[in-house]
């Protein structure tokens, strides 16, 4: 089984579609006004950013979007330090990479109201691999 789409509920549907090509080289495939934008990286996965409102009625959905949060995985500390230079000379309000369970890692807020997480691999040690126990 592959993950095959993300749907995110945005504030700001534009700024997160230009966001996403600038600095994750994800591709637009559809605009939809600012109701909608269509992306997809180079491994196919697709991610959607949507501001239907008008959707919300009768469908569960979390008042507080501050929890959502997606994740970009880079190859180096030096990926991540280079990213998140980027990102704080184009005037984003970046936190300062720090060392994260692990990993050399930062979280920004997208316009849409979510937040985005740059990360290195998060090494997984052998007594935290799932082993089909859920308890």
């Amino acid at each position: 089984m592959k993950l095959n789409h993300i749907n995110l509920y945005s504030h700001d549907t534009e700024a997160d579609r230009v966001m996403f090509e600038l600095y994750f080289g994800l591709r637009t495939l559809v605009v939809r006004g600012t109701k909608m934008a269509i992306m997809q990286d180079s491994d196919g996965l697709v991610l959607i950013v949507n501001h239907f409102d008008n959707k919300l009625e009768g469908f569960y959905y979390p008042r507080q979007f501050d929890i959502l949060h997606i994740g970009f995985i880079q190859k180096s500390r030096e990926d991540v330090d280079a990213l998140y230079k980027r990102l704080s000379t184009d005037g984003w309000e970046v936190q300062a990479p720090r060392d994260t369970h692990g990993t050399w890692c930062f979280y920004f807020k997208a316009k849409g109201g979510y937040f985005i997480e740059v990360t290195t691999l998060t090494p997984v040690r052998p007594t935290e691999a799932y082993q089909g126990n859920l308890q």
